[in-house]
């Protein structure tokens, strides 16, 4: 498997969790910007929570955020890396392997997940797991020795700080609102 480009993809919650946005960046693998996307705030109503119930959140997440955003993109990423793990729910409905990437020390979302470490020449940086679901947990092996050549020498985590920042300034500007 070959990594040349990679989707950063994530949800943000705002108007006190009222509204959700969902944002990709996609970058090369020196995390340079090559395209972003984001979604209208999606503000579910009374009558959905009623009707998910307890699926709302990764109805939300899979059907309204990530495959559109995906959909969308012009330049189709070979990864897609979340920190969300309601995303992973994309992993059985496209084909661009999607992994979930947690610091060293957050807990899994499901016991007996196979995680990878990919650990920094940088002392100064925190080693990171990865794991993904579905089809894509076969190839495991061969994301995470892509993935440790390119986060030896960058932070993986850093641009879901861009993201959230370019999200919350799309919102604050009230961009695709209306």
């Amino acid at each position: 498997m070959e990594v040349v480009t990679i989707g950063f993809l994530g949800i943000h919650r705002f108007e006190e969790r009222a509204a959700i946005r969902g944002a990709m960046l996609v970058t090369d693998t020196e995390t340079k910007p090559l395209e972003f996307r984001v979604t209208a705030p999606v503000r579910p109503q009374k009558f959905q929570e009623i009707l998910y119930g307890e699926l709302l959140d990764e109805h939300v997440s899979v059907e309204l955020i990530g495959l559109p955003l995906v959909n969308a993109l012009e330049q189709k990423p070979n990864l897609i890396i979340v920190r969300d793990v309601l995303l992973l729910g994309i992993n059985a409905r496209q084909e661009i392997p999607s992994i979930l990437m947690l610091k060293e020390d957050e807990p899994l979302f499901k016991k007996g997940t196979s995680t990878k470490p990919l650990n920094p020449q940088d002392s100064s940086r925190a080693s990171v797991k990865i794991c993904t679901t579905g089809n894509f947990e076969k190839d495991l092996d061969a994301i995470a020795q892509k993935l440790q050549s390119i986060f030896s020498s960058r932070n993986l985590m850093e641009p879901f700080e861009r993201l959230e920042k370019a999200c919350t300034d799309v919102h604050t500007r009230k961009v695709g609102d209306g």
